[in-house]
């Protein structure tokens, strides 16, 4: 079956499901009669154009288009509570159960376009959000290693073949694709993967273009989405899995970041996010010892008051998982991704 057939498939289950009533059902169901005072967590990454996703060396999976994003944005604001962290942290599960779903926005990385594009839309909607910085890309152009390997990729993939050839463990490297290869370079330590980045990548990994879309935020744009109400926390410093490092590189990369973001921005960061989603005991103990409040993974689910507050979970939102096959928004698809389904 091809792509494009399952996901008509996907599609039209999504629409059944929510047109008979029974996602609303199973919404309503959870929040008044099975667990009290839930929250929903999403997790964005870029949001971007039409054209700009074209020339963006970003995964799909990161990309919501604008126009999905200003719609998501208006359906949250008429069908849900969207909360500040601060208010999550706070205790607004108290117990009762609230008229609509409680939700929270956050934004990983530090983007340029979280600034110049998920930001106005915040505005029009009056609806708080988390941004999750990586305190060492900010100000950077070019994007993550990635960024860099889907770059080259587009280029050059039998020669990228044929230098992964000597290293790649999951089998034959001539028959790799470039998910099988970042998620494989992901699950390691970031010394091993500079290394095989080194041999892989060209000598000038920075983009000097002008018309470069993968471009992250800068400190004065930082500060002012803090002054604006948005809330910052941390994502680490260089972006690594933690549960592949060192204890001493996963103490640096949480303290230096909680500590470079409060001195640029004079506001205590209470929230982390794991890379990727990534962590193990020692690297949850080590975020409590760094003091902050919260953390969160990638794990889909909501996330409930007796549930730990360093393994909150959140449901990843892109282009693909919201939207029907003509590329509008849909409440139905966004309500089976809601429900894990999607």
């Amino acid at each position: 079956m091809s792509a494009r057939l399952r996901r008509f498939f996907h599609v039209a289950a999504a629409e059944a499901l929510h047109y008979s009533g029974a996602l609303a059902l199973w919404l309503w169901f959870r929040r008044k009669v099975q667990r009290k005072g839930e929250v929903c967590v999403l997790g964005l990454h870029r949001v971007l154009s039409k054209s700009e996703q074209e020339r963006s060396n970003s995964l799909d999976g990161m990309i919501i288009r604008d126009d999905t994003y200003l719609a998501l944005l208006a359906y949250l604001q008429r069908r849900f509570e969207v909360v500040s962290l601060e208010t999550f942290l706070s205790g607004i599960e108290n117990g009762t159960a609230p008229s609509k779903p409680r939700c929270i926005i956050t934004f990983d990385d530090g983007w340029l376009d979280t600034y110049s594009r998920a930001l106005p839309g915040l505005r029009k909607f009056g609806l708080p959000a988390v941004v999750f910085l990586t305190t060492g890309s900010i100000g950077s152009r070019g994007g993550f290693w990635v960024e860099r390997v889907k770059r080259a990729w587009r280029t050059s993939r039998e020669g990228m073949r044929s230098t992964l050839s000597d290293v790649w463990e999951p089998g034959p490297a001539a028959h790799a694709d470039l998910e099988a290869v970042v998620e494989w370079l992901k699950r390691m330590p970031t010394e091993k993967r500079n290394a095989i980045l080194e041999r892989m990548l060209p000598a000038n990994g920075s983009s000097n273009d002008p018309e470069e879309v993968d471009v992250m935020l800068t400190w004065d744009q930082a500060r002012e989405m803090s002054e604006d109400g948005v809330e910052i926390g941390a994502h680490t410093v260089s972006h690594p899995l933690l549960s592949y490092e060192d204890e001493a590189s996963v103490e640096r990369e949480l303290k230096l970041a909680k500590q470079v973001l409060e001195e640029n921005l004079g506001e205590k960061v209470l929230a982390f996010a794991y890379p990727n989603g990534d962590w193990n005991k020692r690297v949850l103990e080590q975020v409590v010892e760094t003091g902050y409040r919260c953390a969160f993974t990638t794990r889909p689910a909501w996330h409930s008051r007796e549930k730990n507050l360093y393994t909150i979970p959140r449901v990843l939102i892109h282009e693909g998982n919201i939207t029907v096959l003509a590329g509008a928004f849909s409440p139905a698809m966004f309500a089976l991704a809601l429900a894990g389904w999607a």
